[in-house]
């Protein structure tokens, strides 16, 4: 079971640094054409209207030739809020993750304690400015300008092309990372996120790819969610969705029993990192 918390906290760790870069350069393609403008409006018309998202969830943990399964629930609150729960067997809740536009929380029910500090007190966060809007993004299947809270003021950042059935928008104004969202050209639908450093020294990439798309409250929504780590111990995280829903009754803080103790989080997430 540490193990297995090691490898996710690792995945996790390995999306935060590849996915987190502000730019604030602009293309230098110009106006983009009407049809460009109004694919680019198709793709934003798939965003989710409602304020929040809900599901079972049952994550795959990949760590080289070794894997582990665990349950538990995911939570997102739009502009808020994402929480993971995770269980072993459904039995118990071993760990959780909490992030907010303004702190990150990790708890280890395992050993009662838990850090709950800002994005910049994290080393490996302020080292790759972490935004919350591109992890927000990237749980709920949205093409993002890092940076941006609002990816509708920043579309002629994207440039386009299509082939075939799929239409890409890259965005390569970033000045250490390159990003390309692949899409449906039929329905407009965000199927891949991928994420390379323009280094070419560094083959480390990020690849997330969504799948199995099902009706929510009139919107597609993927249940299934890939997330690839390419580096050299390749990570991968499958997330397999039930129960998807837009429920909001659930509580979007999670309060810590006085029986935790605090740590420092550097300090926790090596200890984890490490056993």
């Amino acid at each position: 079971m540490r193990k297995s918390l090691k490898h996710l906290s690792i995945l996790l760790l390995g999306i935060f640094l590849v996915a987190s870069c502000h730019s604030t350069k602009q293309t230098e393609t110009g106006q983009t054409s009407t049809n460009e403008s109004a694919y680019k409006q198709r793709v934003l018309s798939n965003t989710q209207s409602a304020s929040a998202v809900t599901a079972k969830m049952k994550a795959h943990v990949t760590s080289g030739t070794q894997g582990i399964t665990l349950g538990g629930t995911l939570r997102m609150k739009r502009n808020d809020v994402i929480q993971m729960s995770l269980t072993f067997m459904g039995l118990m809740e071993v760990a959780r993750l909490e992030f907010t536009r303004d702190y990150v929380l990790f708890i280890d029910r395992m050993h009662q304690r838990y850090a709950r500090v800002s994005y910049a007190q994290i080393d490996f966060l302020k080292a790759a400015d972490l935004d919350f809007y591109t992890l927000q993004a990237i749980f709920w299947n949205e093409i993002f300008v890092p940076g941006t809270p609002d990816v509708t003021q920043a579309l002629s950042q994207f440039t386009m092309a299509s082939s075939g059935n799929h239409t890409l928008l890259s965005l390569t104004t970033a000045p250490k990372l390159d990003y390309a969202f692949l899409t449906q050209t039929k329905t407009a639908l965000l199927a891949r996120t991928s994420v390379r450093s323009k280094n070419v020294n560094n083959a480390d990439n990020l690849e997330c790819i969504y799948d199995n798309f099902i009706k929510l409250d009139g919107k597609s929504f993927p249940s299934t969610i890939n997330v690839k780590f390419n580096s050299r111990k390749p990570l991968s995280l499958d997330l397999s969705l039930s129960s998807i829903n837009n429920a909001t009754n659930w509580e979007t803080r999670t309060s810590i029993s006085s029986k935790y103790k605090e740590m420092d989080a550097n300090k926790l997430l090596e200890s984890i990192f490490n056993q």
